[in-house]
């Protein structure tokens, strides 16, 4: 019962708000795959939105361990876009391999992209 309304939130996070905050997940920079918002609706729609909070929980630390990492590398001048242009979590449309780094992205509804795909 829960999980249809969090579902339909992220769904109009990944629609509205992530492709205009400026930044990728830094979990999905950092190790690919695919976005801390699509792995929680992932997890909601296996599991259920209470037995799923422990995965997401898990997951949201790991992703700030990686944006640690990423500001590390980012300190360092190290190459910190190992998997820039991994593509999205849930729309092939928004690849945004061919363009690579710093170019815009096709944004396209329901996926988990950002017009700039190595910001952060």
């Amino acid at each position: 019962m829960l999980s249809r309304p969090a579902l339909a939130a992220i769904g109009g996070y990944q629609r509205h708000l992530s492709p205009r905050k400026g930044y990728s997940c830094a979990y999905r920079i950092a190790r690919g795959g695919t976005g801390c918002s699509g792995f929680a609706k992932a997890v909601i729609s296996e599991v259920g939105l209470l037995r799923a909070i422990p995965a997401i929980r898990e997951r949201f630390a790991a992703c700030r361990d990686a944006a640690e990492e990423l500001r590390e590398r980012k300190r360092k001048k190290e190459k910190w876009y190992d998997h820039c242009g991994a593509g999205c979590d849930c729309n092939p449309g928004c690849d945004v391999l061919p363009r690579g780094c710093g170019k815009k992205a096709d944004l396209t509804p329901d996926c988990d992209c950002t017009p700039d795909c190595c910001s952060f």
